[in-house]
């Protein structure tokens, strides 16, 4: 499990492209964050930072 570099909190896993069924439930979860369909540099997001990070 990933930690947030600033608070320690937990990351929230971010998933670019288009999702199947799968990760669409693991969304409505909170288990991931789907981005948009493009690739970008950012793989995690911290709720609590309110911050995306690259790691």
């Amino acid at each position: 499990m990933r930690r947030c570099p600033k608070c320690e909190r937990k990351l929230i896993k971010v998933f670019h492209g288009e999702p199947d069924e799968e990760l669409a439930i693991e969304s409505m979860n909170n288990e991931i964050i789907i981005g948009n369909c493009c690739e970008s540099d950012y793989n995690y997001y911290c709720e609590n930072c309110d911050e995306f990070f690259k790691l």
